[in-house]
């Protein structure tokens, strides 16, 4: 009977523990910007949004907007994300993908929508809101997919957990994975964020697919050490060769890069 009470604690304090984490990590209005180096040459920005959440459905709307700088004429990058995110068992998947590719003349667009239920992805896609094409793909009814922008929150969750992970994604109509691991020593992170060093965990892994700006193959990472496990810092090989993101700027109530301390 008493282990029975351990038990019962212990897994009331995980819950807890599992759900102000996931409070930290997806905190509406948090906005997370990133430049983004070709070695020493700034290529452009990202920008990360988590817009809102709906209780009663518990889907999160989390917005990325991709760009290069004017001045890199050979670098052509105009992209809009948003992923609809849902929260199931405390576990969070993709529910639907829009994605906008802005050219010179053209906009392309997919759209993605996750009917777990029914076991099918309905994909959608057209170039100027013309030519639409249609159709549902099959999946196996066990699995639950990431996007290319939903990645980002679902590694931060799983970063909470030292194991290996196999994580399903469909990303430019394709199936796939992607596996990752954390290191949880603690790791030093310097960049212009901030005049102090600060406190991380590293994260390395492989993307088995083809995603934005032929971004594939291995990546490593590194997340604060704390809470929030806001990512600091990646390193990813894409089709110009190796790039570097940095975390420049942020908007996060109450929270600052942690300080590494040896």
């Amino acid at each position: 009977m008493f282990v029975k009470i351990i038990n019962y604690i212990l897994l009331i304090l995980l819950l807890t523990c599992n759900s102000f984490a996931e409070n930290k990590m997806l905190e509406v209005g948090e906005e997370l910007t990133y430049k983004v180096y070709y070695g020493f040459i700034k290529l452009g920005e990202v920008k990360f949004k988590i817009s809102s959440f709906d209780a009663s459905t518990k889907k999160y709307t989390t917005t990325a907007e991709l760009k290069n700088y004017e001045a890199l004429p050979l670098v052509k990058i105009n992209y809009f994300f948003e992923s609809t995110i849902i929260n199931i068992r405390d576990s969070i998947y993709s529910y639907r993908f829009y994605s906008s590719e802005f050219k010179e003349k053209d906009i392309n667009h997919i759209d993605y929508t996750f009917d777990y239920e029914k076991g099918v992805i309905i994909a959608k896609s057209d170039r100027n809101f013309q030519n639409e094409e249609s159709k549902e793909i099959k999946i196996d009814a066990n699995k639950r997919f990431q996007d290319g922008l939903s990645l980002f929150y679902n590694a931060r969750l799983h970063s909470l957990v030292n194991k290996n992970y196999i994580v399903p994604v469909y990303i430019n109509s394709q199936e796939s994975t992607v596996n990752y691991s954390f290191n949880m020593n603690k790791d030093v992170v310097s960049s212009d964020l901030k005049s102090y060093d600060m406190s991380a965990i590293k994260i390395l892994g492989t993307a088995h697919f083809k995603g934005v700006f032929g971004l594939t193959g291995e990546f490593v990472g590194w997340l604060s050490d704390d809470d929030a496990r806001v990512p600091l810092k990646a390193k990813f090989n894409v089709s110009i060769g190796s790039v570097t993101l940095e975390l420049t700027s942020y908007k996060k109530k109450n929270w600052s890069p942690p300080v590494y301390d040896k």
